[in-house]
């Protein structure tokens, strides 16, 4: 029972995803990573080292950058999400049969669908996750999806090697497509214009110091990344990564990296990441020494790089979809969700094509030029470690969009109240009593319809004070903080001893629950409190964490 506890504690916590729209989110991103893999394993496994025959790589690199900022703005005036994903992916597969022909043009016109169409799923796909998920549990859903969706696409391993299997590479597909409208009919996600309303201008968010800050962070770890691309081409003639190695490693990284995202903050758990991946760049640079020597630090070539792009890929896409996400979610930013997702999403492009040029660029350097390599010996590592260095410090003060202390939000809760717009106390929850004898919980009770009588007030005389149309969000007093969600015929009113974002945010999904549920009673209350005693499975659903069900 205790390990029971520790595993709910530690991966049931706060993930509290429907079963429709887990599945919907699991085989949706499935469908997109079976194409992906195998565009990646087709092009880099059978890739020929030099510029020639690696510029059209790099061209596409540069070419889905620029479709992914596109789409980020088109996706977001799309509000049949889940309606729009179904028609893209069957254009997608359309694109993927028209690649197995043998006339060239069919292979042109198939990629380019291709390139266009996959920028365009990955953001809708991003933008649902983010609707279905929060801070407090964003990282682990994300790791739980991309790992497994990963592990299961590398079957495209079988349609690389045997060409004469593609069919059943678009009959896969196809059955993915069927799975995904099937589930569409119990999943829907459609935006509302309403939610969508926001006062924040699109370059006020882009130009913001922080999200500037993470932006460019991560462009220059792609660059490094489209850097040690290039480096293992050069060295092994190819991509000769243990799989195996690789596959595992990546897995199990990928899974703890969202257990830190999500427990340890976004910031600490990057600066982490960095560091551990620091060791492998550094490292790296015994290739240079000595080519021909089979060892890195006592560890296979083959491994030790296999090992260096599961510390780098995987985790690189992980920390990008994750934060984007945050960025995403915050009230002034989501009627820009997409176009936030493809600054990151295009950014990430950029920053591999054009490390990986760079570097390519040095190596055709010192190949042509010898006297280069004894004027400036290394370049590639010191580069690197000056880069890092910079990604490093540049991480660091930067604000943590989730810090560790929210792990323990339920701690902070203290009372919750539903007040109606005549300040009429319609349901009121202790979250300090439950867990007291009776005794004590008879005398901390409290006259919750003078209280909610002074919160009415209170939200009334400074609407006339302040002549505001806005409703007021939050009072802090003395370490205590109340916080404010509004719905058309009441008033949700939440007081914790902490100041959390994240649960504001689960007051207001409380509050539209509440609506949704009680919609009749509260626009036709006649003074019958009873009727709302049901709430109590919202408390549950909104304000209890997972894995306390586990004990």
């Amino acid at each position: 029972m205790s390990i029971k506890f520790w595993l709910g504690k530690i991966f049931a916590r706060d993930v509290d995803l429907k079963r429709e729209s887990f599945l919907y989110l699991f085989f949706s991103f499935l469908s997109i990573m079976f194409i992906v893999e195998y565009y990646i394993l087709k092009f880099f496994i059978n890739m020929e080292v030099g510029l020639d025959k690696e510029m059209p790589v790099i061209m596409v690199f540069f070419g889905v950058s620029i479709f992914f900022l596109a789409s980020g703005f088109f996706i977001d005036i799309i509000k049949k999400k889940t309606k729009f994903f179904n028609i893209l992916l069957l254009i997608c597969i359309i694109g993927l049969f028209l690649t197995s022909f043998n006339a060239p043009l069919y292979i042109i016109i198939g990629i380019l669908i291709n390139l266009i169409t996959i920028p365009q799923l990955i953001i809708i796909w991003c933008s649902t996750l983010v609707h279905e998920t929060n801070i407090l549990n964003r990282g682990r859903v994300t790791a739980i999806i991309l790992a497994s969706s990963f592990l299961i696409g590398l079957l495209d391993l079988f349609f690389v090697f045997f060409q004469d299997l593609f069919i059943y590479l678009i009959v896969v597909e196809f059955i993915l497509l069927i799975i995904i409208i099937i589930n569409s009919r119990y999943y829907e996600y459609i935006e509302t214009k309403e939610r969508l309303k926001s006062d924040m201008k699109y370059f006020d968010i882009i130009f913001e110091v922080h999200f500037s800050r993470y932006t460019i962070g991560f462009a220059f770890l792609s660059g490094l990344l489209g850097g040690l691309l290039n480096d293992s081409l050069g060295y092994f003639d190819g991509f000769k990564v243990d799989i195996f190695t690789f596959t595992i490693t990546s897995i199990f990284y990928i899974l703890a990296a969202g257990w830190f995202f999500d427990n340890l903050g976004r910031k600490n758990s990057l600066v982490i990441g960095i560091l551990v991946v620091s060791f492998f760049y550094i490292s790296f640079g015994s290739f240079y020494e000595d080519p021909s020597y089979p060892l890195v630090f006592g560890i296979p070539k083959n491994i030790h790089i296999s090992l260096h792009y599961a510390f780098a890929i995987l985790p690189l896409i992980l920390a990008i979809i994750t934060i984007a996400g945050d960025f995403s979610t915050e009230r002034g930013n989501l009627k820009y969700r997409g176009s936030i997702y493809g600054i990151f999403m295009s950014l990430m492009c950029f920053g591999l094509g054009s490390g990986y040029l760079l570097y390519k660029m040095i190596s055709v350097f010192y190949a042509k030029f010898e006297d280069m390599r004894s004027m400036v010996p290394d370049l590639p590592i010191l580069l690197n470690s000056f880069v890092l260095v910079i990604i490093l410090v540049w991480m660091m003060v930067g604000k943590d969009i989730l810090v560790s202390k929210e792990k323990n939000w339920a701690k902070s809760l203290k009372t919750l109240f539903v007040i109606s717009k005549s300040g009429i106390c319609l349901y009121n929850y202790d979250f300090i009593l439950k867990y007291q004898p009776k005794e004590e919980e008879e005398e901390g009770k409290f006259d919750e319809d003078l209280i909610s009588g002074a919160f009415s007030g209170i939200i009334t005389i400074l609407s006339e004070i302040t002549k505001s149309s806005k409703h007021l969000k939050k009072i802090d007093k003395e370490g205590n903080h109340i916080y404010f969600a509004f719905g058309k015929y009441h008033i949700a009113a939440l007081i914790t001893t902490m100041d959390l974002p994240v649960l504001f945010k689960k007051l207001l999904a409380f509050s539209r629950a509440f609506e949704q549920n009680f919609s009749e009673e509260t626009k036709n209350f006649k003074g019958n409190v009873r009727t709302f005693s049901s709430a109590k499975f919202l408390i549950k659903k909104y304000f209890s964490q997972k894995y306390e069900e586990f004990s």
